[in-house]
């Protein structure tokens, strides 16, 4: 896995191991109660989650999510995804949304205007200062992603350790 080379902002992966669904949660236990005082285990069916404890917690901190897929010809896929808190990148969605529905009116308004042959420097101008924004927000989110790349290193070297053993 290569964490830190995508461009994307909530990294992907998958691994396939000829373990079983069972040998695998039974070898969870073990990473469980190993690495418990240090992050927090949450499971549900065949989907896990490892978090960092509340303490070590920083805006940037990653979260991993692990699948479980076991298909029929007996060979299980594990799919990954690292993402930051679920609060923060609801947040952060939710600004771009916003932003994307200003632009779209802001340039609706413009085209109207532009069509009446009214000024539209305001609604131009307020344009190019939402884009402005939207890049800053995309930067914002590589620069933490950078910062939270060394705890994304040890939620992976705590994954190949329960993999792989």
């Amino acid at each position: 896995m290569d964490i830190d080379k995508p461009i994307s902002l909530r990294p992907r992966f998958e691994h396939s191991t000829a373990l079983s669904k069972v040998s695998l949660k039974e070898r969870l236990e073990e990473i469980k109660s190993k690495y418990g005082s240090t992050y927090r285990f949450n499971q549900s069916d065949d989907h896990i989650w490892i978090h960092f404890k509340k303490a070590d917690e920083k805006l940037f901190t990653p979260h991993l999510h692990l699948e479980i897929i076991e298909d029929f010809k007996g060979s299980t896929k594990i799919k990954g995804l690292y993402s930051p808190n679920s609060s923060y990148w609801t947040l952060f969605m939710f600004f771009h949304f916003l932003l994307a529905t200003l632009f779209l009116a802001l340039g609706i308004i413009a085209y109207s205007k532009y069509v009446l042959d009214d000024p539209i420097e305001y609604y131009m101008y307020s344009m190019i200062g939402i884009a402005v924004v939207w890049v800053g927000l995309y930067v914002f989110a590589r620069v933490n992603r950078r910062k939270g790349l060394p705890q994304a290193k040890t939620l992976e070297l705590i994954f190949l350790e329960w993999v792989e053993g």
